[in-house]
């Protein structure tokens, strides 16, 4: 019974007992005035009693009679409190019925615009979030409204939108590890990669921690050009290259000495690679690309073409889209290693899979092969990668006359002539066209010496 009703009860006997029965009729009408129907207020209370012990049917009819009995509509916590009834008995349709029509008659109502937009975010519709909660921001700056904020438009890829509410959330709540990390998303997207090592970097010593984060981390230490980072030697009992030990990823044993290896620091792109792909993304190529690179450009080049090396089936199968860059970039290893003639045939097939980006980079590999060979003394194989160069590019008055001074040193006085002449013939007027005239001269002179 309810406790208004006992004491009705109660308040009649003790009426009775004190007056006698011939006061019976002025007994009634005290138990009558007692037992008025509860008020509004306390259909209101006892329902919010009811929400916070978990009892959401009993609240819902309770707050569903104080709204009912609230005529004039000026106490907007019942239909707030009851929403919130509604919502957490997993009517969530009712729920958000009823905040639309607060915020509707209450543009200034934070709390429901709030609410709305928490059932909104469960349902993913982000654009209706910025609808509910932008206009808010006239009435109250706080961290839940610029949070949601933040998420609908990082949803919704307004990024720039998003990179605003994120700084100011984080502003309000430093403490907000999934804030700093979203934000770094976006600095990384942006290719502002100084500003997401440092969101990523806080997002960790809050203590977010997973392989995506390390792999982007990663990334923008890579696009930093934070290969190894500050290289150091360090003691690692029953160490071994290419694994992480405590804070270090080891990169080498050192020689001659036991337990003893290069090692690079977490602020670098091949820590955080290696702490990605120990999380459980050693599969995939994505991360083994960056690997690839992260040594290609750190000059490490036999390990990175051993990397590439074991790409090579899985790029073919589930990477088609980066076949051209994982060519260009294997070309480029094989270079480093010595391995020319493998370097021109991945270079070859980056072109034939992307031409537009690749095919300019044929001339010049043509001439870091011949160059290399000059430079081995190899005159023969310096003169022939000359001339495929030149052929990539036969109206160029240089290389004509670079492969002119090779044929040269070669002793093919004939196509040094020839060389020279397709030189002055592109360049009439060449700075040095006294000299190869005079050249010119003296080397028939030589192929053709007079009788």
């Amino acid at each position: 019974m309810h406790k208004r009703f006992l004491h009705a009860a109660i308040g009649t006997i003790s009426c009775a007992a004190l007056l006698g029965f011939a006061a019976s009729s002025l007994c009634q009408e005290v138990a009558e005035s007692v037992e008025k129907e509860p008020t509004a207020q306390d259909l209101y209370e006892d329902g919010r009693s009811a929400l916070f012990r978990g009892e959401y049917e009993k609240a819902i009819e309770l707050l569903t009679k104080a709204v009912a009995a609230d005529k004039d509509n000026r106490h907007t916590a019942y239909r707030l409190h009851l929403a919130r009834a509604y919502r957490y008995a997993g009517q969530g349709q009712e729920s958000e019925n009823l905040l639309k029509e607060i915020v509707a008659a209450s543009l200034d109502h934070v709390e429901a615009g709030q609410l709305l937009a928490e059932i909104y975010y469960t349902q993913e519709r982000w654009s209706d979030i910025v609808k509910v909660l932008k206009p808010l921001l006239k009435f109250r700056h706080d961290y839940p409204t610029y949070h949601m904020l933040a998420e609908a438009e990082y949803n919704l890829d307004h990024y720039d939108a998003a990179r605003g509410y994120y700084r100011e959330a984080i502003r309000l709540n430093d403490e907000s590890a999934v804030d700093h990390y979203q934000l770094a998303n976006i600095y990384l997207a942006d290719n502002r990669f100084a500003l997401a090592v440092d969101s990523y970097e806080r997002a960790l010593n809050l203590g977010l921690s997973s392989p995506s984060l390390h792999f982007k981390l990663a990334s923008a230490y890579f696009n930093l050009r934070n290969y190894f980072g500050a290289v150091s030697v360090a003691v690692i009992a029953a160490g071994e290259a290419g694994a992480l030990s405590d804070h270090w990823y080891l990169i080498e044993a050192v020689p001659g000495e036991k337990d003893t290896f290069r090692v690079s620091p977490p602020k670098s792109a091949v820590y955080q690679v290696a702490k990605a792909m120990d999380g459980g993304l050693g599969e995939r190529v994505d991360i083994r690309m960056l690997r690839a690179n992260t040594y290609l450009n750190a000059r490490r080049y036999e390990q990175a073409y051993e990397f590439y090396q074991e790409l090579d089936e899985d790029i073919q199968k589930e990477a088609k889209e980066d076949r051209a860059l994982y060519q260009f970039y294997f070309a480029e290893s094989a270079f480093g290693v010595g391995k020319y003639d493998e370097f021109l045939d991945h270079l070859k097939k980056a072109i034939e899979l992307d031409p537009e980006s690749y095919q300019t980079a044929l001339l010049d590999a043509y001439l870091k092969v011949a160059d290399r060979h000059n430079q081995a003394g190899a005159i023969e194989k310096y003169t022939e990668y000359l001339a495929l160069a030149v052929n990539e590019s036969p109206e160029n008055a240089s290389l004509h006359l670079k492969l002119g001074y090779g044929y040269q040193e070669a002793q093919k006085f004939d196509e040094a002539v020839q060389q020279f002449r397709m030189t002055l013939d592109l360049e009439p007027e060449h700075a040095e066209r006294t000299k190869l005239l005079n050249l010119i001269k003296e080397l028939s002179a030589r192929q053709y010496p007079p009788e």
